[in-house]
């Protein structure tokens, strides 16, 4: 990250010389408003807003330079962002100049009073580890999805598609009206694209600010002009609409504050369907201002509404989860924010062993249906042998499991496939189940192995033997102890104490024991 800083310090430091006439910014002094600006919690130089500029100022009483060398470094940083475009952020270029230019870096002020909904928002925050000194959790793994479904369902919205045709409209270039502080349209071009558009004057205004938080359009201090989205949505580029949805999603919910981000973020750490009274509860009342005295959950789902008109959450009865649009959107703030947030490659270019562990350490949003839709994409008798090897693992028995019960419900022959299995020592006992063979004590090595696989689910859960087990057992006992005892199996050792205290009956019990003492004495042997 020091690297980072420092490059970017050189560049503008060579965009200065470059000026007619050329400026000199003092070195240290944006070096220090650079690393300032690290330490506050953004990670990307090029990402300025109001908010940081008031947070910056606080720290100038650790300057060792002159306040007065500060200032114009600062300025000259923003004009470097703004003239070469690479401001990050969607702030108003003019509103954050007037804000340095304003900025008291003479006095020691105390910081603000946080807002409520931020005090509710930083345990959370601290958990995604994007909060000032939060111990992030790992994040569950999330699914990618493709680029061009993302670019579909982003096409979908209304609201992104009414501001694509502003920046069409708008693409010859515009000035910004001077008479406002703020980044607006003159009033006569925006009665023009108003009749253009067939649209209210208010809708435009509306739809401008959507257009720059899209990056479809970007501001100097002066001009409109196209944005980095813009360019790259008219390329074709794989994901460049869905990039213009994420950028614009809170401006096109029209919300205040945190809240929109507070309860998506919710739905997507949760990973499941969610009911406004889960939010609520995560959060606190506060979560959605002013609604304190109101009713707190009404006013949750009426968020959940928005941003599933939007296309960010989908509803179910009365419960929500995030979107592919949704987690995109997260993916992006969180990492911009300095979250790790691994993800899954999409459901066509993960392998068997990836399909399986997302099983296994994903959200339920991303694992319903999740061998399936691999399966389907891939030719069936190929997808059912790469999943079948990836559960060959000795500690893998929820694996086998799983694509057991997956393999029985496929309408294809697997019967080639399977019987090359019957003799492997850990997926025989399960490739014979499913060729439906004839039940068999468990007196064999892959048939044992299968067992133990079944009684290690049980004991995850911390669940007795089937009791009916013993009476099935009961003639052949010894068979079966001794089979279980070589197996090597990571539960049987386990199972044999078990056993040993008669969890499948007397007879079973005996013999276990009786494997378990000459086992005792064969240590004693070998430590003799």
């Amino acid at each position: 990250m020091t690297e980072r800083i420092f490059s970017a310090v050189h560049d503008c430091l060579d965009w200065a010389r470059a000026l007619d006439p050329p400026l000199a910014p003092d070195p240290d002094a944006l070096l220090f408003v650079l690393t300032a600006h690290l330490d506050a919690g953004s990670p990307d130089p090029a990402d300025w807003s109001v908010s940081d500029v008031d947070d910056i100022a606080r720290t100038v009483q650790h300057w060792t330079g002159l306040a007065g060398d500060l200032r114009p470094a600062w300025l000259a940083w923003c004009d470097f962002l703004v003239d070469t475009g690479r401001l990050v952020c969607a702030e108003s270029p003019r509103r954050l100049r007037a804000a340095i230019a304003a900025a008291d870096l003479e006095s020691d002020r105390p910081a603000p009073r946080r807002d409520p909904v931020e005090e509710g928002a930083l345990p959370l925050l601290h958990r995604l580890g994007a909060g000032e000194d939060g111990e992030p959790e790992p994040l569950r793994p999330v699914l990618r999805a493709r680029p061009g479904d993302l670019d579909a369902a982003a096409r979908s919205c209304a609201v992104l598609a009414d501001a694509a045709r502003l920046t069409v409209w708008a693409d010859h270039g515009l000035r910004l009206d001077p008479d406002r502080e703020d980044d607006a349209l003159t009033p006569a071009d925006t009665e023009r694209a108003a009749a253009a558009l067939d649209l209210d004057p208010a809708r435009v205004r509306e739809l401008f600010a959507i257009a720059r938080d899209a990056g479809l359009l970007r501001t100097t201090y002066t001009r409109v002009l196209p944005g980095p989205t813009a360019r790259a949505w008219a390329d074709g580029e794989p994901g460049a609409v869905a990039d213009a949805w994420a950028g614009a999603l809170l401006a096109m919910t029209r919300l205040r504050g945190m809240t929109a981000f507070l309860v998506l973020t919710d739905l997507f750490v949760c990973g499941d369907l969610r009911t406004p009274a889960e939010v609520v509860d995560a959060y606190g009342p506060a979560v959605v201002p002013g609604a304190r005295d109101a009713d707190p959950e009404q006013a949750v789902r009426c968020v959940l509404e928005t941003l599933a008109e939007l296309g960010a959450v989908a509803r179910e009865d009365h419960r929500y989860r995030t979107t592919p649009l949704g987690d995109h959107f997260m993916v992006g703030r969180l990492r911009h924010s300095g979250a790790h947030v691994p993800l899954a490659p999409t459901v066509g270019a993960m392998s068997a062993d990836e399909a399986l562990t997302l099983l296994e350490e994903g959200r339920p949003v991303d694992t319903a249906g999740l061998l399936e839709r691999w399966t389907a994409e891939r030719d069936t008798t190929t997808a059912a042998r790469q999943l079948w090897e990836a559960g060959a693992a000795p500690e893998a028995w929820r694996r086998r499991t799983r694509v057991a019960a997956h393999l029985s419900v496929l309408e294809a022959d697997l019967f080639p496939m399977l019987s090359l299995y019957t003799h492997h020592p850990v997926l025989g006992g399960w490739a014979r189940r499913l060729l439906g063979a004839a039940p068999e004590p468990p007196t064999s090595h892959q048939t044992a192995w299968a067992v133990l696989d079944d009684y290690a689910l049980l004991l995850d859960a911390d669940l007795p033997l089937p009791a009916g087990d013993g009476e099935r057992y009961a003639p052949h006992a010894d068979g079966f102890v001794q089979a279980v005892w070589l197996t090597g199996h990571p539960v049987a050792d386990a199972v044999l104490a078990r056993c040993a205290e008669g969890a499948l009956g007397p007879e079973v019990a005996g013999a276990a024991r009786s494997v378990l003492e000459h086992e005792l004495v064969g240590q004693q042997v070998d430590a003799g």
